[in-house]
């Protein structure tokens, strides 16, 4: 379940219906999912997300490269609701259209959370659109805890950041790249004019745009991580 919520510096003026992070909670009943409180650096919102599942599901978004942003359709995953018409439209840098369903699957060859079986409309509904249906579960998060954990720490420098201005800390980044070919992020930090916390959202946005790369899947983001231009 997800929720989108505005606040004063996240989604001013959005004209979508809002409802507070207790509001929900209290709303949820007896209901046992975890509710998460997401700051989306990609669409500049808060996000009030039930479900690890559907959670982890947006970190990955944020860390796409041909994924500009996402729209909620329809309040997918609704909290007050057992609405199964709902939907993430994602805004892909091709143009093409993809909308994505998430839900729990027991095993791989288990189809009983399928969205084409249980809600043949929306896939209908795609199809018109000329958009590809897409279903995640928690079966395609196996493997990347790494990748998923790295993830909500680069999101988190990225909010921390959003309203200090950064010119000066980029113009250093991308300095740094003209005497080396893959910087680590002790020497960005230690770059006397820089404001570290500022200097770790740029790198966090650089390695969001997919221009620049690290290897993020097998090792923790830190100080010794290294920075690589990415071939376009």
């Amino acid at each position: 379940m997800l929720r989108g919520i505005s606040s004063a510096t996240h989604a001013c003026g959005t004209g979508q219906s809002t409802v507070a992070p207790l509001t929900a909670i209290r709303k949820r009943a007896q209901k046992v999912s975890n509710l998460w409180i997401f700051d989306s650096p990609k669409n500049n919102r808060r996000l009030t997300v039930s479900g690890d599942v559907a959670f982890l599901h947006l970190v990955l978004l944020e860390s796409d490269c041909d994924v500009l942003g996402y729209d909620l359709i329809d309040d997918p995953f609704r909290i007050t609701s057992n609405s199964q018409h709902g939907y993430v439209r994602l805004r892909l840098k091709d143009g093409s259209q993809a909308w994505l369903t998430f839900g729990r699957q027991r095993t791989r060859d288990s189809a009983s959370d399928d969205p084409a079986s249980r809600d043949s409309t929306l896939q209908v509904k795609a199809n018109d659109a000329g958009a590809t249906l897409i279903h995640r579960t928690d079966l395609d998060l196996a493997g990347r805890e790494v990748f998923i954990d790295n993830w909500l720490m680069l999101c988190a420098v990225m909010t921390r950041a959003r309203l200090h201005p950064c010119h000066v800390e980029t113009e250093r980044f991308l300095s740094c790249f003209a005497r080396q070919d893959a910087p680590t992020v002790s020497s960005m930090l230690a770059i006397p004019e820089v404001d570290p916390g500022v200097m770790l959202a740029v790198i966090a946005k650089a390695l969001q745009s997919g221009r620049y790369g690290a290897d993020l899947d097998r090792r923790l983001f830190g100080t010794s991580t290294q920075i690589r231009r990415v071939a376009q």
